[in-house]
């Protein structure tokens, strides 16, 4: 019995830590919300019933963070813990009547659950000093280069407070305007992953022009929470200082009142500017928020009020399909447009062929669109239309319009790079920052490169002529010059791991090829993958390596590049 019990907990846990790293590494949303606090709530309960399979390194307990390398780490003085997030009213309910049996006379200062990143500002005389990610709680990531640069945050306070250290807690946020704009040239999957993603990146420039901005909810003055005894006082004093704060705050004891306050978020949900995804519900008074603390993971004195996912009813109006650089075929649906949480939605991601055959849609079925942040939502139901038009799933690549294998898990075209879109896909990652970085070619060159019939595969691009280029319309004599001159500075430049990154090999990203490269060192070395000692990757990794070395082509091409290089 405990061995199945104990099965079941490690595949949770495996779960949880999966969604986790995804989130908090890849600013990437595999699951709503919504599910994953389901498991959370899941593991709890199991771990509450069987006491002795209770570990401390639960994702219960902990929150899951993995540091990047480019950052320093500091430890909080404070943690800098997550709120415990409900959807039942009922649940609110029984924390606020347990904090009232203790405290009957309490009153809860409720304010607006933002969909950000949390962020520790810390200034020393008034000047910002140091500012860390909330991290795994007890650690975060020093992105103080990062952050000075968004004009919302100030790198002066105004007033004068007579202390020692400030530390101001916030959330950092991109508004909806500004997040749309942005998704027009780039897709990010939602706003809080593109604040998070961005808030990491090495450029400043590029974050400067992504205009974030920051609420700030907290005030800790000489490493003490209480300094000022009621969150309502902190703060006014915080807007007193140059900080927003969240001015749709209500101060409440009655539960109704804060009923009320959470419906009225909700039906204006849509007009406020930013993301919000809830209430949360603080204890006002700081000494009592002391005296109840925290755990390991959760703050004690605060709960989030979470919004359901937003719904609406559209129609399926047809099926795009998308192929990615390693042959993969997406389905899209392109729906009537809706507007949901501000954000207008055009088309519907339906995972692959597999999926869209055993979803049983048909082209004018009317369905309801789920949305939990996610750009590309998600159908939630489904509603068959009689006049409907039944969806034929396609047995060829709708580039290359080869045989595809549609009974396969994940059906696919294995063309390669004979296949037009795919060996366009895999051209725009060669060329890219971590492959090559050819930065005047972009999608439409390559495009039309294909096209001409100027490039047939990868190795192509480095031999391409200036003769060539002057014969595709919109490309003048400056713009040959350009590319020429890129080409050979990409050439002469090239490092081991961005030679290995611009090949697309599947499941091999820029941090694998970094490893790679720290272990192989030298190009010519790749080819010989196999023979090579002391490298530690896991089996699906190693496995791809493999199998992409040992197709003839491919092999071919990393001999023609080597030999370019050589040249060169």
């Amino acid at each position: 019995m405990f061995k199945k019990i104990k099965k079941k907990i490690e595949k949770l846990k495996k779960k949880i830590n999966k969604y986790s790293y995804y989130y908090f590494n890849k600013n990437k949303n595999l699951i709503s919300d919504k599910k994953y606090d389901f498991l959370i709530k899941k593991l709890e309960k199991i771990e509450k019933k069987y006491p002795k399979l209770n570990s401390v390194k639960s994702p219960t307990k902990n929150i899951y963070y993995k540091f990047l390398r480019q950052f320093k780490i500091s430890k909080h003085k404070i943690p800098m813990l997550s709120i415990k997030s409900e959807y039942s009213i009922k649940k609110i309910y029984k924390y606020i009547k347990k904090i009232k049996k203790i405290y009957p006379k309490i009153k809860f200062c409720c304010e607006l659950k933002i969909d950000g990143v949390a962020i520790s500002l810390i200034y020393k005389k008034n000047y910002l000093y140091k500012s860390l990610t909330r991290g795994n709680g007890i650690y975060g990531e020093n992105v103080t280069k990062n952050i000075k640069v968004i004009k919302s945050i100030p790198k002066k306070i105004k007033k004068k407070i007579n202390y020692k250290q400030l530390e101001i807690r916030g959330e950092i946020f991109t508004k909806k305007k500004n997040f749309n704009y942005i998704n027009k040239k780039k897709v990010f999957s939602n706003s809080r992953n593109f604040t998070s993603g961005t808030i990491r990146l090495s450029n400043k420039n590029i974050i400067k022009k992504r205009k974030l901005s920051f609420i700030g909810y907290d005030l800790i003055i000489n490493n003490k929470r209480n300094f000022f005894s009621k969150q309502s006082e902190s703060l006014k004093i915080l807007n007193s200082i140059g900080f927003k704060i969240d001015n749709k705050k209500i101060i409440t004891s009655s539960f109704k009142k804060i009923i009320n306050f959470y419906k009225k978020i909700k039906n204006q949900r849509e007009k406020i500017n930013f993301e919000i995804d809830g209430i949360v519900i603080k204890i006002n008074n700081k000494n009592i928020q002391e005296k109840i603390k925290y755990n390991n993971k959760y703050i004690k004195w605060a709960i989030a009020w979470k919004f359901f996912p937003q719904k609406k009813i559209t129609i399926l109006k047809k099926i795009k399909y998308k192929i990615g650089k390693n042959g993969i075929i997406t389905p899209i649906g392109i729906i009537k447009p809706i507007n949901i949480g501000g954000v207008n939605i055009k088309k519907i991601n339906l995972y692959n062929l597999n999926f869209l055959n055993k979803l049983n849609i048909n082209l004018k079925d009317k369905i309801i669109i789920e949305r939990s942040g996610d750009v590309i939502p998600k159908i939630y139901k489904i509603i068959h239309n009689q006049k409907n038009t039944k969806i034929n799933i396609i047995n060829k690549c709708p580039s290359c319009k080869k045989k595809i294998d549609i009974n396969v898990k994940q059906p696919k075209c294995n063309l390669g790079l004979t296949c037009p879109k795919q060996l366009e896909k895999i051209l725009v990652n060669f060329t890219s920052k971590n492959g090559f970085n050819i930065p005047n070619i972009g999608p439409k060159i390559i495009k039309k490169l294909i096209k001409y019939k100027y490039i047939n595969c990868i190795s192509d691009i480095l031999r391409l002529k200036k003769k060539n280029l002057l014969t595709i319309p919109k490309i003048k004599l400056k713009l040959a010059n350009k590319i020429i001159n890129s080409i050979k500075y990409s050439i002469n430049k090239i490092k081991t791991e961005n030679f290995i990154y611009s090949l697309s090999i599947p499941n091999i990203g820029i941090s694998t090829s970094k490893y790679l490269s720290k272990k192989i060192k030298k190009i010519k070395k790749f080819i010989n993958f196999k023979n090579q000692k002391n490298i530690k990757i896991n089996k699906l990794k190693y496995k791809s390596i493999i199998n992409y070395l040992n197709n003839k082509n491919n092999l071919k091409q990393i001999k023609i590049l080597i030999n370019i290089i050589k040249k060169n």
